[in-house]
């Protein structure tokens, strides 16, 4: 089964229902990470179209800036929620640190909600990878997909140590940077994802459809050499381990 990690369904817009027939007939189980409330509540209703399709809630660092509701609105949608996602902090794309404690208080509010529920959290660390692992070192907590890393790899180990996952995404073979985080992610800790259908636009300016996730495990199986077959089953193993989510 090829198993998606991190993308964005909602953001397919027009074309979600071609989407989701490729998701359907190529079998992809798909980690339909969430912006906000409303993104979820969409992916929600995508959800109920498809078993291989699972709605995830998170209020994106981009959007923690126009959350006015209370916190404790949040933790019904936490509390339902298989998985948590995507939220984080964003310190490199995000260049008005005006917003930066607006993303620390929600980020921190639902992490240590998360955590208290034991929930698989899959977190967007661009440009606060330190800070992001001091926090989750506090916690001792590794039920953690760090999504499409790009910090340095000091910072690398230390998430690697405390037995964090990673997704690999769209620029493997694209970014030399990408393939050394690749080489020293450990097998039993690595995921594939195809942050679509956007991501690969910002790569080489192809729009990203579900099936794309096919030609990352192609890459990374070459890069790690390692059949994609065999390369399937570990991300599998690892995945549902992870989250004990069933199909």
């Amino acid at each position: 089964m090829y198993i998606d990690a991190h993308t964005h369904l909602d953001f397919f817009n027009n074309n979600v229902d071609d989407a989701i027939d490729e998701i359907i007939n190529f079998k992809i189980l798909t980690i339909a990470n969430s912006m906000d409330i409303e993104s979820y509540l969409k992916n929600k209703e995508y959800s109920q179209r498809s078993q291989y399709i699972k709605a995830t809630f998170g209020v994106h660092p981009w959007k923690a800036v126009e959350y006015k509701g209370e916190l404790k609105d949040l933790i019904p949608y936490i509390e339902e929620s298989e998985i948590i996602g995507e939220i984080g902090l964003d310190f490199w794309w995000v260049k008005d640190k005006g917003t930066y404690g607006a993303q620390r208080r929600i980020f921190n509010f639902i992490l240590g909600e998360s955590i208290k529920r034991n929930k698989v959290i899959s977190i967007h660390t661009k440009g606060a990878e330190e800070e992001i692992y001091n926090i989750l070192k506090g916690y001792n907590y590794s039920k953690v997909i760090v999504h499409w890393y790009s910090g340095d790899i000091k910072t690398l180990d230390k998430f690697i140590e405390l037995n964090c996952y990673f997704t690999i995404s769209v620029d493997v073979g694209y970014s030399k940077l990408t393939e050394e985080i690749l080489d020293r992610i450990p097998i039993d800790r690595l995921l594939v994802e195809t942050d679509g259908p956007t991501a690969l636009e910002e790569v080489n300016g192809q729009y990203s459809y579900p099936r794309v996730i096919i030609d990352v495990i192609k890459t990374v199986s070459e890069k790690r050499a390692i059949s994609a077959d065999r390369l399937l089953k570990v991300i599998e193993k690892n995945f549902f381990e992870l989250t004990g989510i069933k199909i």
